[in-house]
């Protein structure tokens, strides 16, 4: 059964405050796209979708050959990103790898363990979640009086009692294919006028399926990078791992 990875990488990265394109920040002297890139590649052994928008022709002269493109040409949100890709992979796979390019601590065994746990699971998402005390602005993971997966509240959204929550929506999934397509043309609209990724995770408890979550056993690697001091603790992170293991590869 054959994935294909989308890496998103169409925002502007505003925090930044830099006129480079966010994920062109390097990361121990590499841009942080490369390692996204990479460990896609390593994971599902093709060439992942690299959803492109600000600053695209930079990010494509960067990371070349090495990966497809599509262009999200109004941001309007990670459903409305990955649904570019519609058109270009819809029955090229079996199962759909979607995760950021702005995560470069996220590791290739990490995705392939994604990966096989969903293939054995008779749902249509797997997503990786972690467990933390700074939620960094992820989202919370909700669920039932029986452990199940039931929905993802972005933190804006979310209730005092939500808040509290310590289980956090990492941003990496692994959707099977046949329902992906279908399920992102039923994403509603937000009150900001963008169409949210997570908001799959209810269409499919809707339609009666099971979500499944697979919580990281590192929670360095879901280190998503939004500001300058963010970026700082990757690459505090990277060059301790390359200390350690200097042929380390993503």
């Amino acid at each position: 059964m054959s994935t294909i990875a989308i890496i998103l990488a169409a925002g502007k990265g505003t925090r930044m405050r830099s006129s480079l394109p966010k994920v062109l920040h390097p990361v121990a002297g590499r841009p942080m796209v490369f390692y996204s890139v990479e460990a896609a590649r390593a994971a599902t052994n093709q060439k992942p979708v690299l959803i492109v928008g600000h600053g695209a022709q930079q990010v494509k002269e960067t990371i070349g050959e090495a990966a497809e493109y599509v262009h999200q040409h109004e941001q309007l949100g990670t459903g409305h990103a990955v649904r570019q890709a519609e058109r270009h992979l819809k029955g090229k796979a079996d199962h759909v790898l979607v995760i950021s390019a702005d995560m470069p601590l996220l590791a290739s065994a990490t995705l392939r363990q994604l990966i096989s746990t969903h293939k054995s699971f008779p749902g249509p998402i797997t997503m990786l979640t972690v467990l933390a005390e700074d939620p960094r602005g992820f989202g919370r993971v909700l669920r039932d009086q029986e452990n199940n997966v039931i929905a993802i509240v972005e933190e804006a959204d979310a209730t005092p009692e939500q808040l509290a929550i310590r289980e956090l929506n990492a941003g990496a999934y692994c959707f099977s294919s046949g329902w992906l397509w279908d399920a992102l043309a039923r994403i509603e609209v937000s009150p900001k006028g963008e169409y949210y990724l997570t908001d799959l995770v209810e269409i499919a408890v809707a339609d009666g399926l099971p979500v499944q979550a697979i919580i990281a056993s590192d929670p360095t690697e879901t280190l998503g990078i939004n500001t300058r001091e963010h970026l700082a603790e990757a690459n505090a992170i990277m060059a301790t791992r390359l200390k350690y293991n200097p042929t380390l590869s993503p």
